[in-house]
């Protein structure tokens, strides 16, 4: 069963990274929580995901010229920008104990270089579902040197290899911000998890766990549970949202998406331009992949060209 995320808390149903968000995601019953971490300037990791306090507080300046005894003394805004929660600016320590206290996991973002040490001495005393994150890839790999604790890389882009970053940063995990199938299939060929970010409709929440998704993180963690609690349907001519493509009779789709696209062989496809001028690879034609031995074949050599599988074509 794939994971449901609250996304900086509940970030639909309280204000953003606060000790109320994280009980509004263990009442939309969450299994993790995800929250984002800066340093105080007295060294203390305190929930925050902007460098400055101004949009999400009724205060001014940055975080990291802060005390944690100024933040406390901020009044925290909710998502309408009404001040909701006096004292509301948490410290990581402070959501750690709740959330060992509701059974959450916790994903905890290093919104900074630096955080390592800190983060993984919070986190590492005690025996609980965790993963950090970061775009800072290479703190990942530093936090992977101290301790224990799981890493997971953060990609807003589509990157011509994404399992490969995560495999540089030693991380377990993929967060990423866009996907296509290839990215789930090669993820868990070496049983990295994929847990897209961020998802709010229970289209998509469907499209993704049909896709392989290992979780989904949320801002409405009650709305995409209902989703996640569904069983998962295969995908198929009824329900893909890129029907119209091959549909081969007797064929078995999951969904048919080529792990080798675009393979930019001339003899399987060819480049065409849309209406509106934009150039892209459609092998649309192309039947390949989809004969079951060249399939099977594929699968059990995922770094396989398209001369191999051609060289396969007239045998069976």
């Amino acid at each position: 069963m794939a994971l449901v995320i609250g996304h900086r808390g509940a970030l639909a149903r309280a204000a953003e990274n606060t000790l109320e968000g994280i009980k509004a995601a263990a009442l939309c019953r969450s299994d993790w929580v995800q929250l984002d971490v800066r340093l105080s300037r007295d060294g203390q990791l305190v929930l925050m995901h902007d460098d400055s306090v101004d949009r999400t507080t009724n205060g001014q300046g940055l975080v990291c010229d802060l005390s944690l005894k100024d933040l406390k003394a901020l009044a925290v805004r909710d998502r309408a920008g009404c001040c909701c929660e006096v004292g509301g600016v948490a410290t990581l320590s402070e959501a750690v104990s709740l959330a060992d206290e509701l059974g959450l996991g916790l994903v905890v973002e290093m919104k900074e270089e630096g955080l390592e040490g800190l983060v993984a001495e919070t986190l590492s005393d005690k025996d609980r579902d965790c993963i950090v994150t970061s775009y800072y890839h290479s703190s990942l790999r530093e936090l992977r040197d101290i301790s224990s604790l799981k890493a997971g890389i953060i990609i807003s882009s589509l990157p011509i290899n994404p399992v490969q970053l995560a495999l540089l940063a030693d991380a377990a995990a993929i967060f990423p911000k866009r996907v296509d199938a290839r990215l789930f299939k090669e993820a868990h060929q070496h049983k990295i998890s994929v847990y897209p970010w961020t998802v709010n409709s229970i289209n998509e929440a469907n499209w993704l766990l049909r896709l392989g998704a290992d979780g989904l993180v949320t801002d409405d963690p009650c709305q995409i549970r209902n989703a996640v609690d569904q069983p998962v349907e295969a995908t198929g001519k009824d329900n893909c949202q890129y029907y119209p493509c091959h549909h081969f009779p007797d064929q078995d789709c999951t969904h048919c998406f080529c792990p080798l696209y675009p393979c930019k062989d001339e003899e399987l496809g060819r480049f065409v331009r849309t209406k509106k001028g934009k150039r892209f690879w459609s092998c649309i034609n192309c039947q390949l992949v989809h004969r079951p031995h060249v399939a099977v074949y594929l699968n059990e050599h995922p770094q396989a060209t398209t001369t191999e599988l051609k060289a396969l074509q007239g045998s069976s």
